[in-house]
């Protein structure tokens, strides 16, 4: 009970730094943006959180998430597709890029009677670099800034919430959330797969049928939060493994606990990048800085 109180004090207090520190003086207008970017860090962060708590459960792998599969550079693949195309993001080709590109993996990686864990890494990553190559060179064909390659790629958060894209982010979030309610309830499921794939057949789980809903679900998760804030990565690789150490490798309380710790993390790192220099950074470069020493020292244990 205490440390639950202490993650939503803690949650608290990031949302009161998000809103009122920053370079710039806090008027109406620029209380309108925090306001935005907190809202959106607090869905994308959560989001990113629970798709990593998922799927280290499925795959029982602790370097798994949605950056390290790929699926976050696939949705910013498809994404970057669908500006070409449509002259702005798309959730449905964001999705599809994700979707593909997990599935892609996870062929890749799989073999007779399982998955070989350092296969689903590799081939994540490498088609992780193969996507950002070509968001690049879509968007430099498509005649797009710089920084918008760089937003779309490392992830922003000071998306402006008016009356053009308003109900469309509504919309997004809602179904988002509605999709982590639904997967929450799996929690039992996560913990016997989590003892091993035999046991889970054992106890009379379709472990196929069972991946394919928490892999299709978390595609399309992570689709809907790119299409938004753009792939930003180690969010889901870090968060489970602290919420584990807090709350215990049980999944009932893990994932929710990832969603608040994620949107914790990811509003600090917000705040963190508009602070941290006089042009204001990408979300996913604080992220990162956190994140691959992290990723070392998991692969090294």
């Amino acid at each position: 009970m205490t440390k639950t109180i202490l993650v939503i004090a803690v949650f608290l207090l990031a949302v009161a730094v998000g809103i009122l520190v920053g370079p710039t003086h806090l008027d109406s207008e620029i209380l309108q943006l925090r306001i935005s970017r907190v809202i959106l860090g607090i869905f994308a962060g959560g989001v990113l959180a629970f798709c990593g708590c998922l799927l280290q459960g499925l795959f029982g792998n602790p370097l798994v998430e949605p950056y390290t599969l790929g699926s976050a550079s696939g949705a910013a693949l498809g994404a970057s597709v669908g500006i070409l195309i449509f002259g702005a993001i798309s959730p449905i080709l964001a999705f599809f890029g994700s979707l593909g590109v997990g599935f892609f993996v996870y062929t890749v990686a799989r073999i007779e009677g399982g998955l070989l864990r350092d296969r689903l890494i590799l081939a994540g990553v490498v088609l992780s670099f193969l996507c950002s190559s070509l968001v690049m060179i879509i968007m430099v064909l498509g005649g797009r800034e710089l920084y918008e390659i760089l937003y779309l790629l490392m992830g922003y958060l000071g998306v402006i919430i008016d009356a053009t894209n308003r109900i469309m982010i509504i919309i997004l979030i809602v179904i988002s959330l509605g999709l982590v309610a639904f997967l929450y309830r799996y929690h039992r499921e996560l913990d016997i797969i989590s003892q091993g794939t035999e046991t889970a057949a054992g106890l009379g789980i379709d472990i196929q049928k069972f991946s394919l809903i928490i892999f299709f679900s978390s595609a399309l998760l992570v689709g809907l939060t790119v299409s938004i804030v753009g792939a930003i990565g180690f969010v889901g690789l870090i968060i489970p493994h602290v919420s584990k150490l807090l709350f215990g490798p049980r999944h009932r309380y893990n994932l929710g606990a990832s969603f608040i710790l994620g949107s914790t993390f990811l509003v600090l790192a917000d705040t963190l990048s508009r602070v941290i220099t006089v042009y204001e950074l990408p979300v996913g470069v604080v992220t990162s800085l956190v994140g691959v020493p992290f990723f070392i020292y998991l692969y090294k244990k």
